[in-house]
């Protein structure tokens, strides 16, 4: 993965806008990129707009678009007989229309097809338990043989050193058992921190967080897929959720999908319920239609929230389609296939796609045999599912807090049945 460091400034330099006024898509070539030789076959797409503040919360209004070039001034730094490149006007951004951003960097745009293409997103983090949103963005890209176009430079976006002075505790299991002891700096720093590998000293490789776009080609009829998949950000959402609006607006998308899950009080032994959040209530009959209820939830948000509210001053119809997974407590379970096959059932639906789902089918049938078998060596894992059976006809009944903690204690988690 190509990386290019952003500059710390937004203020276009004199070289920059002679390039913005000489090109009207605002794409730099490989002949401009003679800073950064590295970049050779990467194409960068800048900000349109001359000198401006990073937005707030995603507000667009207060964006600035070029849309033509002005006329010639002179800098106050030239010197005699220098004169400043062309300024471009500007005007304000609003509905249709957006910022391209500098932190994306485009291979090469897809063509558009006849029916405009439909975005699926998945990020990891807080609503990726059982791995459901990274884990459908996956699936589907092998199924459709999805390609990469473009990705989101990540080093403006993730805390990469998270300073601590009181440290938070650890839990694992020793023997069938709850282990509680304090993280040690390094342990915590490494959370944040990106991934290198150093051979005889030389640095041969550092990972950063990735954030990729994906072009999947569907039978015609069908509307083509724009897959994202990407880590959920630790700052600058608005600017984020802009490099997300801005291939919306280069691909004329129209419609956004994100997959997610979180941990509920349900057993495996019954089906997950699949919730909708969503901005323009229009598209609620559609939704209603394929079967899908709609979430009631007040409290701290995810960037997806923030995205679903902004994209409606796009004109861009945005959708969230979270499903829930069992939580059992220390059960090591890092992937869990139902809750997969479930939400990307529902994208099956909703979007056309008649993809045959039957491996999803048989890798849910697989995991939920597992669990089964513990359940029978388990009487407390056991009597845990029993009671989860009983309430959950009653979406707002909470688990048996004290069963649960009996579950930390007393769960035997072998090779056989508890890891998959």
């Amino acid at each position: 993965m190509a990386i290019r460091r952003t500059p710390a400034s937004r203020t276009l330099t004199a070289r920059d806008r002679e390039r913005t006024a000489a090109t009207s898509r605002q794409t730099f070539t490989a002949a401009d990129r003679d800073v950064n030789p590295r970049e050779q076959a990467r194409i960068i797409v800048p900000h349109r707009a001359v000198t401006h503040s990073p937005p707030h919360a995603c507000d667009l209004r207060r964006w600035q678009k070029v849309v033509s070039a002005g006329p010639a001034a002179v800098a106050p730094w030239a010197g005699e007989g220098q004169a400043e490149a062309e300024e471009p006007a500007v005007e304000s951004t609003h509905t249709k229309g957006i910022a391209y951003m500098y932190e994306l960097m485009i291979d090469e745009w897809p063509e558009v097809g006849p029916d405009r293409p439909v975005m699926v997103i998945g990020l990891t983090g807080g609503m990726d338990g059982g791995h459901v949103s990274t884990g459908t963005l996956a699936y589907l890209r092998e199924r459709l043989e999805a390609q990469n176009f473009a990705e989101i430079d990540p080093l403006d976006f993730y805390i990469f050193h998270f300073p601590v002075t009181s440290l938070p505790i650890s839990v694992h299991l020793e023997d069938g058992r709850a282990v509680v002891q304090p993280v040690s700096p390094m342990e915590f720093a490494a959370v944040f921190r990106p991934h290198a590998k150093i051979e005889d000293g030389v640095v041969r490789e550092i990972q950063y967080p990735e954030n990729l776009f994906h072009i999947a080609r569907t039978p015609a009829g069908m509307p083509d897929l724009v897959l994202f998949n990407g880590e959920e950000p630790h700052i600058r959402w608005g600017a984020y959720c802009d490099c997300i609006f801005s291939v919306c607006e280069q691909m004329k998308i129209e419609e956004i999908y994100f997959v997610g899950s979180v941990a509920s009080p349900i057993p495996h032994t019954r089906e997950p319920r699949l919730r909708v959040s969503l901005a323009d209530e229009s598209l609620k009959p559609k939704l209603a239609e394929a079967g899908l209820s709609f979430s009631d939830y007040e409290g701290p948000s995810s960037i997806i929230t923030s995205l679903i509210y902004h994209s409606l001053e796009l004109g861009i119809k945005t959708s969230s389609l979270v499903v829930e997974i069992p939580h059992y407590p220390f059960l090591e379970m890092p992937t869990y296939p139902r809750s997969i096959q479930k939400v990307t059932s529902a994208l099956n639906d909703l979007l056309g796609l008649e993809l045959d789902l039957t491996d999803l089918l048989e890798a849910s049938r697989e995991a939920d045999s597992k669990l089964n078998a513990l359940m029978e060596t388990n009487e407390d894992f056991g009597e845990l599912v029993a009671k989860l059976e009983e309430t959950y006809e009653y979406e707002e009944t909470p688990g048996d807090e004290a069963l649960l903690r009996r579950l930390m204690e007393s769960v035997d988690l072998d090779d056989d049945a508890g890891n998959q």
